[in-house]
Protein backbone atom coordinates (compact mmCIF):
# COMPACT_ATOMS: atom_id res chain seq x y z
CA UNK A 1 0.00 0.00 0.00
CA UNK A 2 3.32 2.57 0.98
CA UNK A 3 4.60 1.51 -2.70
CA UNK A 4 1.14 2.65 -4.28
CA UNK A 5 0.96 5.93 -2.82
CA UNK A 6 4.68 6.77 -3.57
CA UNK A 7 4.17 6.15 -6.84
CA UNK A 8 1.34 8.03 -7.59
CA UNK A 9 3.09 11.35 -5.62
CA UNK A 10 6.07 10.60 -7.47
CA UNK A 11 4.23 10.34 -10.53
CA UNK A 12 3.00 13.83 -10.53
CA UNK A 13 6.61 15.18 -10.21
CA UNK A 14 8.99 16.22 -12.92
CA UNK A 15 12.21 14.45 -12.82
CA UNK A 16 14.09 17.29 -14.85
CA UNK A 17 13.05 19.47 -12.04
CA UNK A 18 16.25 20.82 -10.38
CA UNK A 19 15.12 21.01 -6.74
CA UNK A 20 17.61 19.60 -3.97
CA UNK A 21 14.71 16.92 -3.64
CA UNK A 22 15.12 15.69 -7.17
CA UNK A 23 17.93 13.01 -6.61
CA UNK A 24 15.26 11.70 -3.47
CA UNK A 25 12.83 10.96 -5.96
CA UNK A 26 14.83 9.26 -7.91
CA UNK A 27 16.00 6.91 -5.48
CA UNK A 28 12.04 5.92 -4.10
CA UNK A 29 11.51 5.04 -7.40
CA UNK A 30 14.14 2.89 -8.07
CA UNK A 31 13.34 1.36 -4.45
CA UNK A 32 9.95 0.06 -5.73
CA UNK A 33 9.02 -3.12 -5.92
CA UNK A 34 8.34 -4.92 -9.00
CA UNK A 35 4.78 -5.73 -8.10
CA UNK A 36 4.23 -1.70 -8.08
CA UNK A 37 6.12 -0.77 -11.10
CA UNK A 38 3.78 -3.52 -13.15
CA UNK A 39 0.47 -1.80 -11.61
CA UNK A 40 1.69 0.87 -12.89
CA UNK A 41 1.65 0.23 -16.38
CA UNK A 42 -1.34 -2.06 -16.11
CA UNK A 43 -3.62 0.97 -14.84
CA UNK A 44 -1.59 3.47 -17.87
CA UNK A 45 -2.77 0.49 -20.42
CA UNK A 46 -6.29 0.30 -19.28
CA UNK A 47 -6.83 4.29 -18.73
CA UNK A 48 -9.39 5.67 -21.41
CA UNK A 49 -8.69 7.31 -24.61
CA UNK A 50 -10.81 9.58 -26.96
CA UNK A 51 -13.11 7.81 -29.43
CA UNK A 52 -12.38 9.52 -33.23
CA UNK A 53 -15.89 10.72 -34.49
CA UNK A 54 -16.96 8.66 -38.34
CA UNK A 55 -15.91 11.49 -40.75
CA UNK A 56 -19.14 13.02 -42.69
CA UNK A 57 -20.44 12.34 -45.65
CA UNK A 58 -20.32 15.05 -48.02
CA UNK A 59 -23.96 16.56 -48.94
CA UNK A 60 -25.03 15.95 -52.27
CA UNK A 61 -24.79 18.75 -55.06
CA UNK A 62 -27.33 19.36 -56.95
CA UNK A 63 -28.48 21.73 -59.55
CA UNK A 64 -27.13 23.99 -62.39
CA UNK A 65 -23.29 24.28 -63.15
CA UNK A 66 -22.26 27.11 -66.12
CA UNK A 67 -19.68 26.74 -68.01
CA UNK A 68 -16.40 28.70 -67.07
CA UNK A 69 -17.66 28.83 -63.28
CA UNK A 70 -16.81 26.92 -60.19
CA UNK A 71 -20.14 27.93 -58.69
CA UNK A 72 -23.15 25.69 -58.45
CA UNK A 73 -26.29 27.64 -58.73
CA UNK A 74 -25.07 30.99 -59.20
CA UNK A 75 -24.80 33.23 -62.50
CA UNK A 76 -24.93 36.40 -63.90
CA UNK A 77 -27.59 37.05 -66.73
CA UNK A 78 -27.32 40.06 -68.87
CA UNK A 79 -30.20 42.17 -70.02
CA UNK A 80 -28.93 44.69 -73.10
CA UNK A 81 -30.99 47.97 -72.90
CA UNK A 82 -30.66 50.34 -75.91
CA UNK A 83 -30.65 53.91 -76.42
CA UNK A 84 -30.58 55.92 -79.81
CA UNK A 85 -32.65 55.79 -82.79
CA UNK A 86 -33.53 51.94 -82.13
CA UNK A 87 -34.72 51.63 -78.43
CA UNK A 88 -35.64 48.59 -76.73
CA UNK A 89 -34.23 45.54 -74.97
CA UNK A 90 -32.45 42.08 -75.49
CA UNK A 91 -32.42 39.39 -73.25
CA UNK A 92 -28.91 37.11 -74.37
CA UNK A 93 -29.16 33.44 -72.82
CA UNK A 94 -26.68 31.75 -70.55
CA UNK A 95 -25.71 28.59 -70.60
CA UNK A 96 -26.74 26.38 -67.64
CA UNK A 97 -26.19 22.40 -67.23
CA UNK A 98 -28.01 20.40 -64.63
CA UNK A 99 -25.96 18.56 -62.06
CA UNK A 100 -26.50 15.84 -59.39
CA UNK A 101 -23.90 13.94 -57.51
CA UNK A 102 -26.57 11.96 -55.90
CA UNK A 103 -28.11 10.66 -59.14
CA UNK A 104 -25.18 11.29 -61.87
CA UNK A 105 -26.24 10.82 -65.13
CA UNK A 106 -26.43 7.32 -66.94
CA UNK A 107 -28.10 5.55 -70.53
CA UNK A 108 -31.46 6.08 -70.91
CA UNK A 109 -32.22 8.91 -68.63
CA UNK A 110 -33.80 12.31 -68.94
CA UNK A 111 -33.96 15.10 -66.18
CA UNK A 112 -37.02 17.39 -66.25
CA UNK A 113 -36.55 20.79 -64.09
CA UNK A 114 -39.36 23.29 -63.32
CA UNK A 115 -38.59 26.97 -62.03
CA UNK A 116 -41.80 27.35 -59.64
CA UNK A 117 -40.42 30.48 -58.13
CA UNK A 118 -43.61 33.18 -56.97
CA UNK A 119 -43.74 35.31 -59.73
CA UNK A 120 -43.15 33.22 -62.55
CA UNK A 121 -46.65 31.78 -65.08
CA UNK A 122 -47.82 28.51 -63.73
CA UNK A 123 -49.93 27.28 -66.79
CA UNK A 124 -47.11 25.71 -67.79
CA UNK A 125 -44.51 26.59 -65.03
CA UNK A 126 -41.27 27.50 -67.17
CA UNK A 127 -39.89 23.95 -67.22
CA UNK A 128 -36.58 22.17 -69.83
CA UNK A 129 -36.63 18.43 -70.57
CA UNK A 130 -32.96 17.32 -71.25
CA UNK A 131 -31.24 14.45 -71.62
CA UNK A 132 -29.04 13.37 -69.06
CA UNK A 133 -27.12 10.24 -70.17
CA UNK A 134 -23.77 10.78 -70.13
CA UNK A 135 -20.54 12.89 -68.63
CA UNK A 136 -21.24 14.45 -65.22
CA UNK A 137 -24.44 16.39 -66.74
CA UNK A 138 -27.22 16.88 -68.51
CA UNK A 139 -27.16 18.60 -71.90
CA UNK A 140 -27.12 22.35 -72.10
CA UNK A 141 -29.68 24.48 -71.90
CA UNK A 142 -30.40 27.60 -72.45
CA UNK A 143 -31.47 30.21 -69.70
CA UNK A 144 -33.04 33.97 -70.14
CA UNK A 145 -34.58 36.24 -67.58
CA UNK A 146 -38.85 35.97 -68.03
CA UNK A 147 -41.60 34.64 -66.47
CA UNK A 148 -43.42 32.72 -69.23
CA UNK A 149 -42.76 29.18 -70.65
CA UNK A 150 -40.86 29.88 -73.67
CA UNK A 151 -39.60 26.49 -75.69
CA UNK A 152 -36.44 27.53 -76.80
CA UNK A 153 -35.16 28.83 -73.46
CA UNK A 154 -35.74 28.34 -69.43
CA UNK A 155 -37.12 31.28 -67.83
CA UNK A 156 -35.57 32.70 -64.40
CA UNK A 157 -36.23 35.95 -62.87
CA UNK A 158 -34.07 37.94 -61.01
CA UNK A 159 -32.69 37.07 -57.67
CA UNK A 160 -33.19 33.86 -55.82
CA UNK A 161 -34.95 30.71 -57.61
CA UNK A 162 -36.54 27.61 -56.16
CA UNK A 163 -36.88 24.78 -59.06
CA UNK A 164 -37.89 20.98 -58.94
CA UNK A 165 -36.25 18.60 -60.94
CA UNK A 166 -37.42 14.66 -61.70
CA UNK A 167 -34.79 12.17 -62.85
CA UNK A 168 -36.59 9.30 -65.23
CA UNK A 169 -35.11 6.35 -66.18
CA UNK A 170 -37.15 5.49 -69.19
CA UNK A 171 -40.90 6.05 -68.18
CA UNK A 172 -39.70 5.42 -63.95
CA UNK A 173 -39.23 8.34 -62.38
CA UNK A 174 -35.55 7.43 -59.94
CA UNK A 175 -35.20 10.69 -58.10
CA UNK A 176 -36.59 13.90 -57.57
CA UNK A 177 -36.81 16.69 -55.57
CA UNK A 178 -35.85 20.69 -54.88
CA UNK A 179 -32.79 23.03 -55.34
CA UNK A 180 -32.21 26.92 -55.34
CA UNK A 181 -30.29 29.04 -57.85
CA UNK A 182 -29.24 32.42 -57.66
CA UNK A 183 -28.89 34.39 -60.78
CA UNK A 184 -27.92 38.25 -60.82
CA UNK A 185 -29.07 40.45 -63.66
CA UNK A 186 -26.20 42.76 -65.26
CA UNK A 187 -27.96 45.74 -67.39
CA UNK A 188 -25.20 46.80 -70.08
CA UNK A 189 -26.73 49.92 -71.81
CA UNK A 190 -25.99 50.13 -75.42
CA UNK A 191 -26.57 53.33 -78.04
CA UNK A 192 -28.01 51.22 -80.91
CA UNK A 193 -28.63 53.19 -84.00
CA UNK A 194 -30.88 52.55 -87.69
CA UNK A 195 -28.72 51.10 -90.54
CA UNK A 196 -28.53 52.87 -93.77
CA UNK A 197 -29.19 50.28 -96.68
CA UNK A 198 -29.00 51.88 -100.62
CA UNK A 199 -30.55 50.28 -103.10
CA UNK A 200 -32.27 50.66 -107.17
CA UNK A 201 -35.75 50.70 -107.35
CA UNK A 202 -38.29 51.57 -110.18
CA UNK A 203 -40.57 54.53 -109.57
CA UNK A 204 -43.50 52.38 -110.19
CA UNK A 205 -43.02 49.18 -107.59
CA UNK A 206 -45.61 47.32 -110.62
CA UNK A 207 -42.61 47.81 -112.68
CA UNK A 208 -39.42 45.37 -113.18
CA UNK A 209 -36.07 47.11 -113.30
CA UNK A 210 -34.95 45.53 -116.32
CA UNK A 211 -37.84 47.38 -118.53
CA UNK A 212 -38.38 50.67 -116.03
CA UNK A 213 -37.57 53.93 -117.06
CA UNK A 214 -37.45 55.83 -114.04
CA UNK A 215 -35.02 54.24 -111.54
CA UNK A 216 -34.02 55.93 -108.42
CA UNK A 217 -31.87 55.54 -105.56
CA UNK A 218 -33.87 54.50 -102.23
CA UNK A 219 -31.79 54.68 -99.13
CA UNK A 220 -33.60 53.11 -96.24
CA UNK A 221 -32.21 53.56 -92.63
CA UNK A 222 -33.62 50.40 -90.56
CA UNK A 223 -33.89 48.90 -86.91
CA UNK A 224 -33.84 45.12 -86.31
CA UNK A 225 -36.33 43.26 -87.42
CA UNK A 226 -36.95 45.24 -91.02
CA UNK A 227 -38.50 48.23 -88.84
CA UNK A 228 -37.87 51.54 -91.31
CA UNK A 229 -37.69 54.39 -89.26
CA UNK A 230 -36.85 57.11 -92.55
CA UNK A 231 -36.18 56.82 -96.29
CA UNK A 232 -34.74 59.29 -98.92
CA UNK A 233 -34.98 59.33 -102.51
CA UNK A 234 -32.81 60.56 -104.82
CA UNK A 235 -33.79 62.35 -107.23
CA UNK A 236 -37.06 63.00 -104.62
CA UNK A 237 -39.47 64.58 -107.39
CA UNK A 238 -42.60 62.32 -107.23
CA UNK A 239 -43.57 62.16 -110.80
CA UNK A 240 -43.38 58.72 -112.67
CA UNK A 241 -41.40 59.19 -116.17
CA UNK A 242 -42.14 56.60 -119.31
CA UNK A 243 -40.27 56.45 -122.49
CA UNK A 244 -41.35 55.70 -125.57
CA UNK A 245 -38.38 55.05 -128.21
CA UNK A 246 -38.40 54.46 -131.88
CA UNK A 247 -36.29 51.59 -132.99
CA UNK A 248 -37.72 51.43 -136.73
CA UNK A 249 -36.33 52.70 -139.99
CA UNK A 250 -39.49 55.08 -140.47
CA UNK A 251 -40.93 58.16 -138.36
CA UNK A 252 -43.78 57.43 -136.11
CA UNK A 253 -47.64 60.10 -135.79
CA UNK A 254 -48.42 58.66 -132.55
CA UNK A 255 -51.42 60.14 -130.40
CA UNK A 256 -50.72 60.94 -126.70
CA UNK A 257 -53.72 61.88 -124.46
CA UNK A 258 -54.95 62.97 -127.72
CA UNK A 259 -52.21 65.00 -128.85
CA UNK A 260 -50.59 64.04 -132.23
CA UNK A 261 -46.31 63.19 -131.47
CA UNK A 262 -43.85 62.26 -133.53
CA UNK A 263 -40.55 60.32 -133.37
CA UNK A 264 -37.78 59.70 -136.11
CA UNK A 265 -35.91 56.44 -136.79
CA UNK A 266 -33.64 56.37 -133.10
CA UNK A 267 -34.98 58.82 -131.30
CA UNK A 268 -37.19 58.82 -127.29
CA UNK A 269 -39.07 60.68 -126.02
CA UNK A 270 -40.09 60.75 -121.65
CA UNK A 271 -43.37 61.00 -120.15
CA UNK A 272 -44.35 62.49 -116.72
CA UNK A 273 -47.99 61.02 -115.78
CA UNK A 274 -49.72 58.25 -113.92
CA UNK A 275 -52.42 57.91 -117.20
CA UNK A 276 -50.96 58.07 -120.76
CA UNK A 277 -53.32 56.62 -123.83
CA UNK A 278 -51.72 56.41 -126.75
CA UNK A 279 -53.20 55.79 -130.35
CA UNK A 280 -51.37 54.68 -133.56
CA UNK A 281 -51.63 52.79 -137.04
CA UNK A 282 -49.65 49.49 -137.20
CA UNK A 283 -49.68 49.73 -140.89
CA UNK A 284 -49.23 53.71 -141.68
CA UNK A 285 -46.57 55.15 -140.03
CA UNK A 286 -48.30 58.59 -140.76
CA UNK A 287 -52.05 58.05 -141.12
CA UNK A 288 -54.44 58.58 -138.74
CA UNK A 289 -53.70 56.27 -135.39
CA UNK A 290 -56.40 53.41 -135.36
CA UNK A 291 -55.03 51.47 -132.48
CA UNK A 292 -55.29 52.72 -129.22
CA UNK A 293 -53.58 51.38 -125.79
CA UNK A 294 -53.30 52.37 -122.17
CA UNK A 295 -49.54 52.46 -121.00
CA UNK A 296 -48.40 51.78 -117.55
CA UNK A 297 -46.32 54.74 -115.77
CA UNK A 298 -42.59 54.40 -115.41
CA UNK A 299 -41.84 52.12 -118.33
CA UNK A 300 -40.24 51.45 -120.98
CA UNK A 301 -42.15 51.08 -124.44
CA UNK A 302 -40.61 50.58 -128.27
CA UNK A 303 -42.46 51.21 -132.08
CA UNK A 304 -40.29 48.14 -133.71
CA UNK A 305 -41.13 46.17 -136.70
CA UNK A 306 -42.97 43.50 -136.39
CA UNK A 307 -41.25 40.14 -136.08
CA UNK A 308 -44.24 38.13 -138.32
CA UNK A 309 -44.48 41.23 -141.17
CA UNK A 310 -41.64 43.79 -141.60
CA UNK A 311 -45.07 45.98 -142.96
CA UNK A 312 -46.72 46.41 -139.30
CA UNK A 313 -45.49 48.72 -136.42
CA UNK A 314 -46.10 47.22 -132.80
CA UNK A 315 -45.03 48.97 -129.26
CA UNK A 316 -43.17 46.49 -127.09
CA UNK A 317 -41.45 46.40 -123.87
CA UNK A 318 -38.16 48.00 -124.25
CA UNK A 319 -35.36 46.12 -122.66
CA UNK A 320 -32.79 47.42 -121.21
Amino acid sequence: MLNLTLLNLLLNLTFRSRHPLGSLRRSLLIGLSPLAISLTATIAAAAPTSEISPRPQAASEIGFEFPGSRELNQAAVTEVEYDGECPGKESPTTEAKFSSTKTPPAAGRRVTVRNVTRGVTSDPYPYTNREYHQGRSSESTRIALGAKHDGKQLRVLEGENQFEYEIKQGDRVIDSGTFTAMFEKIVDVQRRDAVASRESICMNSAVALNVCADIRARTEYKCPRGRVIRSLLEPADRGITTLIANQTFKSIVYKLNGEIRRLSPGDSATYTGNSLNLNFNPTCTTCEPTRSLSLQPGKRYQFRASQFNSNLTELTDFLR
